[in-house]
């Protein structure tokens, strides 16, 4: 136990960065250390990624904790009202993630418009056969984004270069975002009509709940294709798995889902027009290294500076509800 009050106990939760990790012992006023729940008594600061729960049982493991960094652009493991009532700051790194996530949601969309993985899966099975792949161009169609935040306003970026036409829905954003991606605002309803492509980009929210489910699915074009890359409480699973298999969407691509790891009794697992994978968007060495560093920077500029950056809870857009509304 460090006897030192100058001295701040930084304890990393979950992988982190061996360059941001270096940084952060290179601080003579800084302990840090790898997680255990003897040295969270004494913890000043906690260092985590999405795994990482923050409950209200967490934080009574450790009663001198000033400041939780979490290395995600998502914050739903966070128990923010908790932490406000104990005057814990809580910081994230949105920036760090967004090109990653936005790069596999385009690879997702791409993959599942020319059906990449089932025709991969007919070759290995020694098939040659083109017929049941015919596919279709990007150029000219509509793709929706609800939710143009960091993630959402660069596959709206990668839509302008493919030629495509883009809708968005997002009250939140200023309509300056709109004009820098040259996406039209529109409703919810309407993007849901006028959409060859819905990709959502929004965080678990009470707000975005179920946002898709069975009502909204018939107001789709049948050859939709949705793409979530966001959270999987977004997306009402079992509506959507019904949808696929009697034909009202043509596909879909998911990588994150209602409860994780994907259970084998899903219905997802029924659908051949469907692509999933294990929560892979911010799955990048670029983007690991990028959180962790911007995380070992916050942290120091925290207790050397008193400085904040990218606090939580957010004040004014779709993450501002709280914790038990999002569960």
């Amino acid at each position: 136990m460090n006897m030192n009050s100058d001295i701040k106990n930084i304890l990393i939760c979950e992988r982190f960065d061996l360059e941001a990790l270096l940084e952060l012992k290179k601080n003579k006023k800084f302990l840090v250390e790898n997680y255990s729940d003897e040295k969270s008594e004494t913890a000043d600061a906690l260092v985590i990624r999405s795994k990482f729960r923050i409950t209200a049982a967490q934080l009574d493991k450790s009663p001198n904790l000033k400041l939780i960094v979490t290395c995600t652009s998502g914050f739903d493991h966070i128990d923010l009202e908790e932490t406000q009532k104990r005057s814990i700051t809580v910081m994230f790194t949105p920036e760090a993630n967004a090109i990653s996530a936005a790069e596999l949601a385009w690879s997702l969309l791409m993959a599942a418009n020319r059906q990449v993985c089932a025709a991969h899966r007919e070759m290995k099975a020694g098939k040659w056969n083109r017929e049941p792949f015919l596919g279709h161009e990007l150029s000219g169609k509509t793709l929706g984004i609800i939710g143009l935040g960091r993630i959402g306003s660069r596959v709206a970026n990668f839509a302008k270069a493919f030629g495509m036409k883009t809708l968005a829905f997002d009250p939140y954003q200023d309509e300056a975002v709109f004009q820098q991606t040259q996406a039209l605002r529109v409703s919810y309803e309407e993007i849901l009509k006028q959409s060859d492509f819905l990709s959502f980009h929004v965080p678990a929210t009470f707000e975005t709940k179920n946002m898709f489910s069975r009502s909204q699915i018939e107001y789709v074009n049948p050859e939709v294709i949705i793409v979530n890359t966001s959270r999987g409480s977004a997306i009402n699973e079992d509506d959507l798995a019904d949808a696929l298999l009697d034909k009202k969407i043509r596909f879909a691509a998911l990588d994150v889902f209602q409860k994780e790891p994907l259970t084998r009794d899903s219905k997802l697992n029924k659908c051949q027009n469907v692509i999933l994978t294990p929560h892979l968007g911010a799955y990048t060495e670029e983007a690991f290294s990028k959180a962790s560093l911007e995380a070992a920077q916050r942290v120091t500029e925290f207790f050397e500076l008193n400085k904040t950056l990218n606090t939580l809870p957010l004040k004014n857009d779709w993450g501002s509800l709280s914790f038990a509304e999002r569960v």
